[in-house]
């Protein structure tokens, strides 16, 4: 009788190592399986990634509207705006030079020039 005990006391043994192992196996599934706990994260640092982008670009569009609103309404923003692109009026004669006239010749402002 005492054999019949060790037997079912084994068996039982290894039903709750089985059931422990697929309880393992189930919550490491849920955490790196895929949609799992991992997946989520990564998931939602992507959206607020693209949120963040999305109101940059919205923001960028509603400055670039209220430019376009700014020139169609005022002659005198649209005529520095013409003037800034090289444009002038009919008769005038426009200089266009360098910004920096260092800059144009290649030349830096740490270099000296020898004597």
């Amino acid at each position: 009788m005492a054999r019949r005990r060790s037997r079912f006391s084994h068996l039982k043994e290894i039903c709750y190592i089985a059931a422990i192992l697929a309880v393992v196996a189930l919550a490491a599934e849920t955490i790196w399986g895929p949609g799992g706990f991992v997946d989520v994260k990564r998931s939602q640092v992507d959206l607020e990634t693209r949120r963040a982008r999305a109101g940059e670009l919205k923001q960028r569009n509603r400055q670039r509207l209220e430019r376009i609103q700014e020139l169609r309404s005022s002659p005198k923003t649209l005529e520095g705006y013409a003037r800034q692109k090289g444009y002038g009026r009919k008769g005038e004669i426009i200089q266009q030079l360098p910004e920096d006239a260092g800059a144009a010749k290649g030349i830096t402002g740490s270099r000296q020039p020898s004597p």
